[in-house]
């Protein structure tokens, strides 16, 4: 049985007047691990981040949209593709691996304060399943305690006491995180003993007690998957739990299983010709709106720079709505939400396009409402794989 230690105050966590990224009634520490001390170079480098780190010897991974290329970087990993959830930096931690065989590794962090007994707490972060991990899995977990966790060699930290479970916060369904493509969040309540001054993510349950579904690969990628259930991790909160109306947890999760924006993610440039980046680079919306998203935007500074690099090309950009959004625009030709939504897609794509420096008067714009489907069930996925942008070259 691998020893877990508990240390009084981690030297290596700081001091704990650090200015927060969030609100002001968040507990948790540079949240969406933005302040990082010196220069990302590698992997299993969450230690750079401030107040954060890891209590097992295997450290977790930071990533950050400030470093240029591999194996760290953001959009574009070793992982897969995943643009923050905010700001510039997250995380990423093994939550499972096949018979064991990679250690998990976890996050951890002091509190502003310590927690006061009896009252009851809202927990809320973002995972984004990496898309090359051959798993997904549930316990996502959020262990409170009055000291830190240390764990003075690489593996997993389990929690097997009955009277001890007591302490981990996981979401009421503790369903399996199986989304690739987006940002979901995990929602939890914890009422307090009182004095839990550390904060630790990650699973811990062994692997009887953790439910895993085996994905396939995901076209566009060109790497194996890994053979482990790897998450990308973003903005940490814990606060004060006034209004039960505030945490609605359970809303949230489904607000964003309803509302998904498909990620197919594409070409990361390297070794892509312009013809293969144009055919690859699709951008998708949310249902109903036609503001493009932060985890789009790689692609298009990809593209915009090769647009820029090759001037004797120009594009075309096709716009599409979803079979709903279509009969929304059928059944009232002037809704005020729908009407010519497809081209405001556009528009959206060519004024971003334009931002990156691309001269307007390359770029044209088509409409097609919901008559060019390429999704045709009538899953949620399905219409988000619909509401989308494509690009033509013209010469």
């Amino acid at each position: 049985m691998k020893k877990i230690f508990l240390l009084g105050t981690l030297a290596f966590l700081g001091t704990v007047g650090v200015a927060q990224d969030g609100d002001d009634k968040n507990l948790v520490q540079n949240p969406s691990f933005e302040s990082v001390d010196g220069k990302l170079k590698k992997l299993k480098s969450i230690n750079k981040a401030a107040q954060w780190e890891s209590p097992t010897a295997l450290r977790a991974d930071l990533y950050s949209t400030e470093k240029d290329g591999l194996p760290c970087s953001a959009p574009d990993n070793m992982y897969g593709k995943e643009s923050p959830y905010d700001g510039s930096n997250y995380a990423g931690i093994v939550m499972y691996s096949y018979n064991n065989k990679e250690p998990r590794t976890y996050l951890q962090a002091q509190l502003i304060a310590p927690l006061r007994k009896d009252v009851t707490y809202c927990i809320k972060y973002y995972v984004s399943l990496s898309d090359l991990s051959k798993y997904a899995v549930n316990n996502f977990g959020m262990y409170f305690s009055k000291e830190g966790l240390i764990l003075e060699e690489k593996g997993d930290i389990i929690i097997d006491k009955e009277k001890d479970k007591k302490y981990i916060a996981v979401n009421t369904d503790n369903r399996i995180y199986n989304e690739r493509y987006n940002w979901i969040p995990v929602c939890a309540t914890y009422t307090a003993s009182g004095k839990e001054n550390f904060i630790t993510i990650g699973n811990f349950f062994n692997n009887k007690e953790t439910e895993y579904e085996k994905l396939k690969k995901m076209e566009g990628f060109r790497t194996s998957q890994v053979p482990m259930a790897y998450y990308y991790l973003d903005q940490v909160e814990v606060f004060i739990m006034e209004d039960p109306a505030e945490c609605a947890c359970n809303q949230a999760q489904n607000e964003v299983l309803t509302s998904v924006v498909y990620n197919k993610n594409t070409a990361s440039g390297d070794g892509f010709s312009i013809e293969e980046q144009v055919k690859l680079a699709t951008v998708y919306f949310d249902i109903k709106k036609s503001k493009l998203e932060s985890n789009m935007k790689g692609d298009l500074d990809i593209l915009a720079g090769s647009l820029k690099a090759n001037p004797e090309y120009k594009i075309k950009l096709h716009a599409h709505l979803d079979a709903e959004e279509g009969a929304i625009v059928r059944k009232n030709p002037d809704d005020i939400v729908c009407k010519d939504l497809d081209l405001k897609r556009a528009q959206a794509v060519k004024e971003y396009l334009v931002s990156k420096g691309v001269d307007e008067t390359r770029i044209s714009i088509e409409g097609h409402r919901d008559k060019e489907q390429v999704a045709f069930g009538t899953t949620s996925l399905d219409h988000a794989k619909n509401r989308r942008v494509e690009f033509e070259l013209v010469e």
